[in-house]
């Protein structure tokens, strides 16, 4: 609980932070960048090695100003903010695919309809986990993300073919998946979702489901997680064999 309270906090922060880079760091290159545009038309003026300097220069705050731009979308996506989780997923998707150069599916409603900014913050920040585990650990060439919403729930899936990951388990406690999906567990937690992971020699899945609206009644442990309901139990992994039910 204290983590994903601490997690929310450093969201408030992250978007302080992405603010005012965009508004002050951004702007300032902005007016930097014009200015630099009137100083090359006059290179011809100046030797070839300050007209050399001054085209360096031009090419250095472009470079940049994209990076303060990616900073600032990695810290808070303004997408999300102004257009909805649809549009930013799919914006960040792009990137994704170009970097990566993984295969992306993307299942997405058009007309998904917009969350609030707790829950749609969190389903962005979990497909950006699972996303970054694909690049670094799976090996998969392929991925699937799917959104989907019914009833006063949204479901996120995420799905890899990849190597899958090693699950260890100790008597009386959760499975281990690691810092950042540990983390996300508590956060969808504190908003009453769930988180269930699915991996073995096949790939990985990885299902949230969150309410739309906050919940009061908790739902046994036993829940499935293909039922659209506010949950609050821990999140589960299954093993092997289950995946292959699931999957079947």
């Amino acid at each position: 609980m204290l983590t994903a309270r601490m997690t929310m906090l450093q969201d408030e922060e992250n978007g302080r932070i992405a603010r005012e880079l965009h508004d002050s760091a951004g702007q300032l290159l902005a007016a930097i960048a014009m200015n630099s545009v009137l100083v090359e038309a006059e290179t011809h003026k100046v030797s070839a090695p300050a007209a050399k300097g001054v085209s360096e220069n031009a090419a250095m705050m472009k470079e940049v100003s994209k990076q303060i731009r990616t900073i600032s979308y990695l810290l808070h996506p303004p997408l999300l903010d102004e257009v909805g989780l649809g549009s930013a997923l799919r914006c960040y998707i792009e990137g994704f695919l170009e970097r990566s150069k993984i295969d992306v599916k993307i299942d997405i409603p058009m007309d998904l309809a917009r969350f609030s900014e707790e829950v749609e913050l969190s389903i962005f920040r979990l497909v950006q986990e699972c996303l970054t585990n694909i690049h670094r650990h799976s090996g998969s060439p392929t991925a699937r993300i799917r959104i989907t919403q019914k009833g006063a729930c949204v479901r996120a899936d995420i799905e890899d073919a990849g190597k899958g990951m090693p699950l260890e388990r100790e008597p009386g406690s959760p499975a281990h998946t690691g810092v950042g999906l540990r983390g996300m567990r508590e956060r969808l937690r504190l908003l009453g979702g769930t988180l269930h992971i699915c991996s073995d020699s096949d790939g990985t899945r990885v299902t949230a489901i969150l309410p739309t609206v906050r919940a009061t009644a908790v739902v046994p442990a036993t829940q499935e997680v293909d039922r659209p309901v506010a949950l609050t139990s821990e999140a589960s992994i299954t093993d092997e064999s289950g995946c292959a039910r699931q999957r079947g």
